[in-house]
């Protein structure tokens, strides 16, 4: 395309024009051959010039059938016209028409260039003597045979003083690697780069690419696209306000409502920033930061300062979140400093004070396991300074604490807890009244506790190995029968609905 400059400089150089005096002192057309040459006033006024016409002007060549060469410097020339300049640079078409007035020269009628590599071919082609814009308007096509790029459209031209060129209308850019559409185009020869406007597609055999601006370097293969960009590449979705891409890595900025998917898995990122390398087939995410993984019938939201993707040594899916981690399910929420998430495992880690709440539980130890199962909860593994609390009445909490616990749940309910070593409880009987007054306190020390939930109701605590304690009356309990070492009773950050994640509140001082 970058060539197409030189068939303007051709055309422009065998426009002679008599008028133009200075023109003409610098240069001369010199006609070189004419089977014949005549003049007839009462025929027409103008210079007739017939069978192998060959003129020159400066370094161009140019070759015709016949020629008429008018008083006001107009110039017209008519069959097998051929137009050299060089080596390289080769014109042909069946009209052209030079107007000394309006300072234009049009060729007409199976226009084709050839300069080295490239050919274009069109029935229309106007240069502007004055501003120096090449144009074509009823379809061109320019092939380039060293790159093997073919670009048609059904308008387009040059501008010599910035050297762009410009494209509109149904423009298409085919190479054996990608394909672009779009419906205006701009390229600078300079620069090799590609500008975008409007509604655009690059399609290539690992991503297809829409925008509705940007642009694109051909040598480089770096790219930005605005506007609602996306990009789709094997089994990842890319999408944004913006996307800076580097083709030849794969390697691509978002910026802006950014949107990172796993089509093959049921999840997909968002944030105000983010990146994503397609060799390695690792994702970051910051600023509101967002995973939504989709379950059968429900989804788990979560929301961390700053969201990792990458595979795992068995190629599945491994997340990791950072900061302010919060997650929300219906059945389940969430605080941590850090997660884990692996696919292969099915396999969600709470790491630094997690904290997780299932309908009236909380749940809090060193490290939190939950094991999903054909996306349901199906067990919860907490290790090291075990806990599980539940509001019986006002400041009547029931606890549960050991060494390690594992949780088990039916239908995404809690329906049975096992503390394994140092089990300690501490249950508020009710009566049966409507105010469910406390009837008292049962403290309990033993080896291990299992312990059987209903609908978040305690229904049956069995404690093995040796256990010791018994029932006391509120009156008769003293601080120590009321609170388990390590108490800590934390609602302040529990999300009650999925926007609830991007609000993080300091925690109160443990009671």
């Amino acid at each position: 395309m970058k060539h197409l400059l030189l068939v303007c400089l051709s055309i422009l150089s065998v426009c002679f024009t008599a008028e133009t005096a200075v023109a003409q002192k610098k240069k001369k057309v010199e006609i070189l051959n004419a089977d014949a040459s005549f003049y007839d006033a009462d025929l027409i006024d103008a210079d007739r010039l017939i069978g192998n016409v060959r003129l020159k002007y400066g370094e161009v060549l140019m070759y015709c059938d016949s020629a008429y060469r008018y008083p006001t410097g107009n110039f017209d020339a008519f069959s097998n016209i051929r137009v050299n300049q060089g080596d390289t640079l080769l014109l042909f078409g069946d009209k052209l028409f030079v107007d000394n007035q309006t300072k234009e020269a049009r060729l007409r009628d199976n226009i084709r260039l050839k300069d080295k590599d490239l050919t274009l071919t069109t029935e229309i082609l106007n240069y502007d003597l004055e501003t120096g814009i090449a144009s074509y308007y009823e379809g061109g096509k320019i092939i380039s045979t060293e790159n093997k790029n073919v670009l048609t459209s059904k308008e387009g031209y040059y501008d010599s003083e910035s050297e762009f060129f410009h494209f509109r209308d149904d423009v298409e850019l085919k190479n054996p690697e990608y394909t672009i559409v779009s419906d205006t185009l701009k390229y600078s020869g300079l620069s090799e780069t590609a500008f975008f406007f409007g509604p655009t597609t690059i399609k290539s055999q690992s991503n297809t690419i829409y925008c509705n601006k940007g642009w694109y370097n051909t040598n480089t293969e770096v790219s930005q696209f605005n506007n609602g960009a996306k990009i789709y590449s094997k089994s990842t979705f890319l999408g944004g306000d913006s996307i800076y891409y580097e083709g030849n890595n794969g390697f691509g900025e978002v910026f802006g409502n950014v949107m990172i998917q796993d089509t093959t898995s049921n999840y997909f990122i968002t944030g105000d920033y983010g990146w994503h390398n397609e060799e390695k087939e690792k994702s970051l995410v910051t600023g509101s930061a967002e995973m939504v993984q989709f379950f059968d019938g429900d989804s788990l939201f979560l929301h961390a300062d700053t969201l990792r993707a990458a595979p795992d040594s068995t190629g599945n899916n491994l997340i990791k979140a950072y900061n302010h981690v919060k997650i929300f399910k219906e059945d389940l929420q969430g605080v941590a400093d850090s997660l884990i998430y692996l696919e292969s495992d099915s396999l969600l880690s709470l790491f630094g004070n997690p904290l997780l709440w299932s309908k009236d539980n909380q749940i809090s130890g060193e490290k939190v396991d939950i094991k999903l199962f054909e996306g349901r909860i199906d067990r919860m593994i907490i290790t090291k300074k075990a806990m599980i609390i539940s509001e019986a009445a006002p400041e009547s909490y029931n606890q549960i604490k050991g060494r390690n616990l594992v949780g088990y749940f039916v239908e995404n309910k809690l329906r049975k807890i096992a503390v394994n070593g140092n089990g300690q409880t501490i249950y508020f009987p009710l009566d049966d009244s409507e105010e469910k007054k406390v009837l008292g306190v049962n403290r309990a020390d033993c080896s291990d506790v299992n312990i059987y939930v209903n609908d978040s109701v305690i229904e049956r605590i069995v404690l093995i190995n040796k256990p010791s304690g018994g029932l006391h009356p509120m009156s008769k309990a003293n601080p120590d029968d009321l609170f388990l070492e390590g108490f800590f009773w934390n609602s302040v950050n529990r999300p009650e609905k999925r926007q609830d994640i991007f609000i993080w509140q300091d925690a109160p001082a443990p009671q």
